[in-house]
């Protein structure tokens, strides 16, 4: 018996270490930027929707915003954000700003955005970033606005990230 019950532990001991760890994703220092919206009709409410920049698809006139953070992944397998929602705009897409012959260029990131396994990446002004596009209302700084984050593997993670000034 006794030996039964070492083999037992020694053999779930080894099963523990074969495999990488899941991912175990936090979020750390999220923020909004403050923005107003913009193209209010005579009724009070959005404007119709106008072409995008950049994106050959369509937006309300509501005004956009970004949401900034550093994600971090203690877990041994790497991980994607795949999705992001909130209820202060109509559309939120995962994107990305880079310089391109000298203009700065911003468009969604296909597949989502990595967060590599035991490491972090962040999402910042000029860099990665969570667009809200079509704001509903204005964000004012102070205020908190709630993101819900969807991973690949760590499913989703719910945050109220404050509303600051760039």
């Amino acid at each position: 018996m006794r030996l039964f019950a070492l083999l037992t532990l020694l053999c779930a001991a080894l099963l523990a270490g074969c495999g990488a760890s899941a991912p175990q994703v936090t979020v750390n220092d999220p923020w909004v930027r403050a923005a107003v919206t913009t193209g209010m009709n005579a009724q009070g409410g959005m404007a119709e929707a106008t072409p995008m920049m950049g994106h050959g698809g369509m937006m309300s006139s509501g005004g956009t915003s970004a949401a900034y953070m550093v994600l971090v992944n203690r877990g041994g397998t790497a991980d994607r954000l795949v999705s992001a929602s909130t209820d202060v705009a109509e559309m939120v897409e995962l994107h990305e700003s880079k310089m391109v012959d000298n203009v700065m260029q911003m468009a969604p990131v296909a597949g989502g955005i990595s967060v590599p396994a035991n490491g972090q990446v962040e999402l910042k002004p000029g860099g990665l970033h969570v667009m809200l596009i079509g704001l509903k209302r204005d964000l004012a700084a102070g205020e908190t606005v709630r993101l819900n984050l969807t991973f690949e593997r760590a499913g989703t993670i719910s945050i109220d990230a404050p509303v600051r000034m760039p």
